[in-house]
């Protein structure tokens, strides 16, 4: 279980959050939806352990977040904006994460994710030679790759087409849900009803 504890947040006068408190349950796949501007990526960012600028208390596995070293956080962030890094290929990216041992023990999970998320022929590609939808398959595949416990997905989906949505989504339902625990930003209320058990808005 994850809890936010009176989390108070604010960037400059703006204020984000104000004694903000809510749990996350182990294995759920819970939708977070909100008007823009609204906190819903601040809030992804708090539980990945990247802001750590905030008051209140955010437990993941029974410690606080804060006492984490940022390369031993057990959750992974997908941003709205792919992050790829330009002189690795698709592969590479996507297996990131893990250590070079790993890699090659990686065919099946390689296999697996490329063709749930339709990218299976661009492994060798570089980003710059993919298109903007492409790289956030990549940017999700790199997270689903990386093993963690918790996936924080802001958006992953916006920009591809409905019929490549569709796989994916059902895709994400077989393999992930009720095995990892989903936080997912998204304004498409499709997504949220075909993806998640509950839904927080912000």
């Amino acid at each position: 279980m994850i809890q936010l504890k009176h989390i108070y947040k604010c960037y400059g006068d703006k204020k984000i959050f104000t004694d903000f408190s809510m749990e996350i349950r182990e294995k759920e796949t819970l939708a977070v939806i909100g008007e823009s501007g609204c906190g819903k990526t601040t809030l992804l960012r708090l539980l990945a352990g990247l802001d750590r600028d905030y008051k209140g208390q955010i437990v993941l596995q029974g410690e606080d977040v804060r006492s984490f070293a940022p390369n031993v956080r057990n959750a992974a962030l997908v941003l709205q904006e792919p992050v790829l890094w330009s002189h690795m290929t698709v592969k590479e990216n996507i297996l990131f994460p893990l250590s070079r041992k790993e890699w090659k023990n990686c065919r099946e999970l390689l296999e697996k994710i490329g063709s749930g998320l339709e990218i299976g022929a661009l492994m060798n590609r570089y980003p710059d030679e993919i298109s903007g939808g492409q790289a956030k398959r990549v940017s999700l595949a790199r997270a689903l790759a990386s093993g963690r416990e918790l996936l924080l997905l802001d958006e992953p989906l916006s920009n591809i087409d409905e019929e490549t949505k569709g796989k994916i989504l059902a895709f994400l339902k077989k393999e992930y849900v009720g095995s990892s625990t989903i936080v997912y930003v998204s304004h498409d209320m499709e997504e949220v009803k075909n993806l998640c058990g509950r839904v927080v808005r912000l």
